[in-house]
């Protein structure tokens, strides 16, 4: 789970100097907080938390960050290689928390979430 993943890699309580106004920030904070806006969310609504890019069955954070299909152009494929991890809580985890690719983590992550933005409104805008 994230709480999992946040007590693994968050190892000291201070003030981190990575966060700007930035959206790509905005996204670096919601995702290490499991706060981004994923349709893992909607079950609490009793609605449909399916993947809306590729229909698998719950789009949550590990499906966003590594498994999504439909991102796999988004991701910066060095990063997610020099995070790869068989378990794929500690490669998320390697992925949010890693301090010396920060600039480019919260490039590939803004890059995935306007790409995701981009391909649901146009979901929609279909239906």
């Amino acid at each position: 789970t994230s709480t999992h993943i946040y007590r693994i890699f968050k190892t000291e309580i201070k003030e981190e100097q990575c966060y700007d106004n930035r959206l790509e920030s905005i996204i670096l904070f919601q995702a290490r907080a499991n706060t981004l806006e994923l349709n893992k969310r909607k079950r609490y609504k009793q609605e449909d938390p399916k993947c809306e890019l590729c229909g698998y069955k719950e789009e949550n954070l590990i499906h966003f960050l590594i498994e999504c299909k439909e991102l796999e152009e988004s991701r910066n494929k060095e990063l997610i290689k020099k995070c790869k991890d068989e378990n794929k809580e500690l490669m998320a985890g390697k992925i949010l928390f890693e301090k010396d690719e920060i600039e480019e983590i919260k490039c590939m992550l803004g890059k995935m979430w306007r790409y995701r933005k981009r391909k649901l409104e146009e979901i929609n805008r279909n239906t």
